[in-house]
């Protein structure tokens, strides 16, 4: 299993703060910053980033 961003499918996380608040993630490729990741297969993270892909695509039109 792989911890990937909920956004973008990017492995490239690190801990922004952590403690007793827990644990808070921030993502390099998209900024991305929040408690929840994601631990997926393969198959998963790649369905994660060509979502991500295409709705930043629509974003740019």
């Amino acid at each position: 299993m792989i911890e990937v961003c909920p956004v973008c499918g990017n492995s490239g996380l690190y801990y922004e703060v952590g403690g007793y608040a827990g644990k808070v993630y921030h993502c390099k490729e998209c900024g991305y910053m929040g408690a929840f990741i994601v631990e997926g297969n393969e198959e998963m993270v790649e369905k994660i980033r060509e979502k991500y892909k295409r709705e930043k695509g629509k974003g740019e039109e």
